[in-house]
């Protein structure tokens, strides 16, 4: 299998945080694995989450995708998408995603969309870039 998830909560410096993500994995399950391990505990190990969540959140993100970079002949030339959320005392709420996993609210039956999809045709050259590649083979992206 090569999706796995989050769906947890726990108490941080006097706060009930939930936390919920998707890993979509791509060409094996290492990626998605490694996400699930580390992603969060990086989100919420970087000091300014208590004072800035979508600075250290972006700075998570790019610390946990050098990370699996650097451990890159080891895991394989797969890769996942991400989509998180945050859930602060049930009253704030963070959502962070790459790729295209995709976080939706529903509120008052309709249904409000909160992220947008990152498409790997239109980021080629960043992913290129990066070291990954993008395929075009259906399933495989």
């Amino acid at each position: 299998m090569e999706d796995y998830h989050v769906a947890q909560f726990s108490e941080r410096r006097g706060q009930e945080l939930g936390l919920f993500a998707i890993f979509d994995g791509h060409l094996g399950d290492s990626v998605p694995a490694y996400l699930q391990k580390h992603l969060f505990d990086n989100i919420l190990g970087e000091e300014e989450f208590w004072t800035n969540p979508e600075s250290a959140i972006s700075k998570a993100y790019e610390k946990t995708d050098k990370a699996i970079l650097s451990h890159s002949p080891g895991m394989g030339r797969g890769g996942s998408t991400a989509v998180t959320a945050i859930l602060m005392d049930g009253r704030k709420l963070w959502v962070a995603n790459i790729g295209d996993s995709r976080a939706v609210l529903a509120k008052g039956g309709k249904v409000i969309q909160l992220t947008v999809d990152h498409e790997p045709n239109t980021e080629r050259g960043s992913i290129e870039t990066k070291g990954g590649f993008v395929s075009n083979i259906p399933g495989l992206l």
